[in-house]
């Protein structure tokens, strides 16, 4: 398994305190990876202004994308790091997807501006489809939250992508001498507990997952702690992390195949909504360097 560091990061900047508090972000990640960082601002849709002597509209369009583009130049200059500007318009994921293939990204980074639940589950769609179409993975940094991989989340199911994450996960904590809590949580509706042998079944696939990313995390000298808990998954995950003080949660993504099911209320999803600290969305690919090989012996 291979230390997973992003070459180029693309960051998504819109103007918000929220995008901005990501950029900041990015920079640090960046420094401390040796990366390459990409601004890329979104206006709306221009519809032609241009074309119709409306100059005056489309500039005032553009200019809270542009001076949010100058401010991320110039807080890059004073940090002494090299940054490419950016400046769209049209649909925001697309556009940032669009940059992240052709700068041949391995990190997008949003910012998620402090809004109530249902807000920021609705208002998430945008984000959703980034993550959903993204060719690399996404980080999601909430307003006012820092980066911190000195202590970091993982949640695991058993699948090929949640193992891949975790794999990430154990990566990071190697790098940054961080320590690893990894979460199963098991999701059994009251009836079915009385079904004979179904809650016993789904508690081994958990102890398996979560053992062999304890193996793995053991064989990179990375501190691992591992717990099974009970109830809804993505409020289980997201108060755990919440609990122990996480700096960043760290979760598997179904990639483009899943991504209807990302927008019709994924766990992922709802668990991005609640989280209060930095989330690492894995996009695995087949064959996926860092993913945790599940042995059903362990």
């Amino acid at each position: 398994m291979h230390v997973h560091r992003p070459k180029t990061i693309v960051v998504g900047l819109d103007g918000s305190p929220a995008s901005r508090g990501a950029f900041e972000q990015a920079m640090i990640l960046a420094a401390s990876l040796r990366g390459r960082l990409v601004a890329v601002a979104v206006a709306p849709a221009l519809g032609g202004l241009e074309r119709i002597g409306r100059e005056r509209e489309r500039r005032e369009l553009l200019r809270p994308f542009e001076e949010a583009l100058e401010a991320a130049g110039e807080a890059a200059s004073k940090a002494g790091l090299p940054l490419k500007k950016v400046l769209e318009a049209g649909e925001a994921f697309e556009r940032l997807v669009d940059a992240a293939e052709g700068e041949e990204a391995s990190l997008v980074v949003l910012g998620d501006a402090r809004r109530a639940y249902m807000e920021r589950i609705l208002l998430g769609r945008n984000v959703a489809k980034v993550i959903g179409y993204s060719p690399c993975d996404v980080l999601l940094v909430p307003e006012r939250t820092k980066l911190d991989f000195t202590k970091v989340v993982t949640a695991v199911d058993g699948s090929k992508q949640s193992m891949a994450a975790a794999g990430r996960a154990i990566g990071l904590c190697a790098a940054y001498a961080g320590s690893l809590d990894v979460v199963a949580v098991l999701d059994v509706p009251v009836d079915r507990h009385l079904i004979y042998g179904i809650f016993e079944d789904i508690k081994r696939r958990a102890l398996v997952a979560t053992g062999a990313v304890a193996k793995a995390a053991k064989e990179r000298d990375v501190p691992c702690e591992v717990t099974i808990l009970e109830g809804s998954p993505d409020r289980a995950i997201a108060a755990h992390a919440a609990k122990v003080g996480a700096g960043c949660l760290v979760l598997g993504s179904y990639g483009k195949s899943g991504l209807r099911r990302l927008l019709l209320g994924s766990v992922a999803e709802r668990v991005l909504a609640l989280s209060s600290c930095p989330v690492l969305v894995v996009k695995a690919a087949p064959g996926d360097a860092d993913a945790v090989p599940l042995d059903e012996e362990t």
